[in-house]
Order: structure tokens, then C-alpha cells, then sequence
């Protein structure tokens, strides 16, 4: 039975008011802590750094500068969820809650928190290129959440239903991909013998087109695959169970 899933139209209230969200305060309470010289070697490390810039990149070039893994994470989460152009609304949207008795700033930490945000928040063209290819693998066609080949035998009967006359073996292809709105959408079609091996093969010629591909592109642009999902070479070959 699939599982159950709540479908929220608009802007949860964390979303809109960050003070509200822990985590976040959190967080923005580690960046203001940073120091000039912090700032000043993480911008350094991210504008050197080339190809694409993946969530364990992101992490290795920011404790190049910060030894401290806590910080470290809370300024790599920072640079995943907020882009330059944000800063400016997220800052704007703490300020709104200023006044209220349980703001979780003190003035002095808040006006430093603007000040890192603002230095540190900056345009990098290798965290914008993976940015840009996450966003790419999401647009180019609806992603693939499960696939499954079923194989089974339907009876056949006599006229009475008496009597057991035969087997008919049949194989149904189920897929289940996110829609446009994500939500699951799922897919069934029954396949023949013949094109189960026509599918096999189609994906042969495929795992040959997709080395091929590879190859091409490491040798022309070294380094430059992002690592996502889409592009990620599994570790071993899968199996049916």
C-alpha cells in the first residue's frame, strides 16, 4: 500500500518567518561567530575552486578554512539553501521579529549575523555550476522512482471453473515516477516475451552509450560530471530479488 502523502499548497510558516525554524537559528548563529579571517579564506577557497562543487566538495572546501566540523556543516548548509539574492529577504524576514520577547539574536549577534551573511554569501561559479545541473536533472523529464518487472502465471479454466486446462505466463512492467506537482504517479503496461528482450537489449545499448558518453567528456572536460544521482556510476550491479 503506498504511503500516505499531505500535499502543501504555499510557504510552510518556518519558510516565512526563519526565526521560527530551530535548526536554522542554529545555524545562523555558527556563521556569526566566524571570523574576518574565516570569511576571507572561505571566499578564497570557493572562487579557486573548479568543476562542480557537490555537497561533499562543498564540505572538504569549507574545512579547508574551518577545522571545527560543526561550523563547518552550518556554513555548508548555509551556502545549500540560501543564494546570494536571498540574503537580503532572509535578514529582512528576522528583522520583522525583532521586537518580539523571544527573538533569538542578541542586537550584537544579529547585526554581526548581517554582516557575515552579506561577505560570506557570495556569487561561485563551481557551486552555481552544480546548482545548475541539480536544477537540470529535476526539469529534463519526470524522475524515476521505481521500477519493477513482475513475472507470473494467470490460470486458465474450463468453462465450469472446475478444472485447471493451463497456464498463460505473463510479465507487467510497473513504474512509479514524481509528477509535475510531485507527487507519485505510477505506470503499468504488460510486456511480452519478446519485448522483455527487446528491453533488455535497448538497455545494453544504453550502458554502452552511457560509457561512451563518459569517457568523451572526461577526456575533453576533465572533472567536469557533476556528482548527482542522474550521473552517479553505481558501485555494483543490481540485482532482482
Amino acid at each position: 500500500m503506498p504511503e500516505p502523502v499531505v500535499f502543501i499548497r504555499g510557504l510552510p510558516p518556518f519558510l516565512e518567518h526563519p526565526g521560527a525554524s530551530g535548526g536554522m537559528v542554529d545555524d545562523l548563529k555558527n556563521i556569526a561567530s566566524l571570523s574576518d579571517k574565516q570569511i576571507a579564506e572561505i571566499r578564497t577557497h570557493l572562487t579557486e575552486a573548479d568543476g562542480f562543487l557537490d555537497p561533499k566538495r562543498l564540505l572538504a572546501v569549507i574545512r579547508k578554512a574551518i577545522e571545527d566540523l560543526e561550523l563547518a556543516e552550518a556554513v555548508r548548509r548555509v551556502f545549500r539553501n540560501l543564494a546570494p539574492a536571498g540574503v537580503e529577504q532572509v535578514t529582512k524576514a528576522l528583522e520583522r521579529d525583532r521586537d518580539d520577547e523571544d527573538f533569538p539574536f542578541e542586537q550584537k549577534t544579529f547585526d554581526r549575523l548581517k554582516q557575515v551573511l552579506s561577505e560570506l554569501v557570495q556569487p561561485c561559479p563551481a557551486l552555481t555550476r552544480f546548482q545548475k545541473a541539480e536544477r537540470l536533472a529535476k526539469v529534463t523529464g519526470q524522475q524515476l522512482e521505481s521500477i519493477e518487472l513482475i513475472c507470473d502465471l494467470r490460470p486458465i479454466f474450463d468453462e465450469n471453473r472446475e478444472d485447471l486446462e493451463g497456464m498463460m505466463p505473463y510479465t507487467r512492467l510497473h513504474i512509479v515516477a514524481t509528477g509535475e506537482d510531485g507527487l507519485p504517479k505510477a505506470f503499468e503496461a504488460e510486456l511480452t516475451h519478446q519485448q522483455v528482450l527487446d528491453l533488455v537489449e535497448k538497455a545494453e545499448k544504453a550502458k554502452s552509450k552511457l560509457n561512451v558518453l563518459r569517457q568523451s567528456v572526461e577526456t575533453w572536460l576533465p572533472g567536469r560530471l557533476p556528482d548527482l544521482p542522474l550521473t552517479r556510476v553505481p558501485r555494483k550491479e543490481s540485482s532482482d530479488e
